[in-house]
């Protein structure tokens, strides 16, 4: 049966005549009714309950990596997150070396997911990804290594690795005297920083001394009492650039170990020097510089540039 009705046109005030087709007839009665009302209100449950499962994993995968520790802490236990977003960085340190990754807009940060992992075999780590460095460590490399990458997640949620980047760094500061300066209280946590895959440009940046991001504020607060380990990952005739040669000079004036790039078939299809090496040196070269970290913990930073034969700049005159 075809019921038709008048309608308001939204379009005009006043009343315009239309049709609506209803298929009236067809509407089950009695139990028949019954039961699709049931079916359709535990479709609704079932599509409510996805709604909210799908909601509940965009919001933990937007979780800031401060409320990553062992288990994901609900936000009404902060009664001012501010002062708890770096709790961890302030934590007593455990028996195991801290190394703190930086990863950088390289082709090969792909494999960082590869390299976090092992790394995390034998000390705790925090990854500081640079953002074109967030693109090949996560959307690239999940195409690239699945696997990895789904590891690399899994370690993440259990609190066994910390992934950081530019937003981490500001996030939620609001008191002077309260809140830590994350690049500051990174260089205080770690006692490794291996840099890899650095590119021309990190590279070029931490030679001059830029900090325009996380990753280079916390390498110009490094303190060269500890090791820092850098892997340059770059195009072939970058590499070969003078001013390739002329930062890595400077670097290795400053205390850095400089991992040599393998000599392969590259990204872009040149072949030549400038890859990342295997990740299994990388990972050599970490636990090799950690050994006797927990000497080195006390220092504060200060004076050590002095000690390493590099004076403190003073006015003249």
């Amino acid at each position: 049966q075809v019921v038709q009705r008048d309608f308001p046109c939204p379009h005009n005030s006043s009343l315009r005549q239309g049709s609506v087709e209803l298929m009236a007839a067809s509407w089950p009665r009695g139990e028949s009714r019954l039961a699709l009302a049931a079916a359709a209100g535990a479709g609704a449950v079932a599509a409510g309950a996805l709604g909210a499962l799908m909601a509940w994993r965009s919001a933990r995968r937007r979780r800031s990596p401060w409320e990553l520790g062992g288990k994901l802490q609900a936000e009404a236990t902060f009664s001012r997150p501010p002062a708890c977003r770096a709790d961890w960085l302030r934590a007593p340190p455990g028996s195991r070396p801290r190394v703190v990754l930086v990863a950088t807009g390289s082709v090969a940060s792909v494999k960082v997911p590869e390299l976090a992992a092992a790394l995390s075999g034998f000390a705790e780590v925090a990854v500081i990804l640079t953002k074109p460095g967030r693109v090949m460590a996560t959307r690239v490399a999940s195409r690239y290594a699945p696997a990895r990458v789904f590891e690399w997640e899994l370690l993440q949620s259990d609190g066994q690795l910390r992934v950081l980047g530019d937003e981490d760094e500001w996030e939620g500061y609001e008191s002077v005297a309260e809140d830590p300066v994350v690049h500051v209280e990174l260089r205080k946590w770690a006692d490794v920083a291996v840099v890899a895959p650095c590119s021309a440009n990190t590279l070029a940046k931490v030679a001059l001394g830029v900090c325009d991001n996380l990753a280079t504020c916390f390498l110009r607060a490094w303190d060269p009492y500890k090791p820092a380990v850098l892997a340059p990952a770059m195009n072939t005739v970058m590499w070969e650039h003078p001013t390739t040669a002329q930062h890595l000079r400077t670097l290795e004036s400053w205390g850095y170990q400089i991992l040599p790039p393998a000599s392969k078939r590259l990204a872009c299809g040149d072949v030549g020097r400038g890859a990342l090496p295997p990740v299994a040196d990388v990972v050599a070269a970490a636990r090799q510089a950690a050994q006797g970290f927990e000497g080195r913990r006390g220092s504060s930073g200060s004076g050590a540039w002095q000690r390493r034969g590099f004076p403190e700049w003073t006015a003249s005159g």
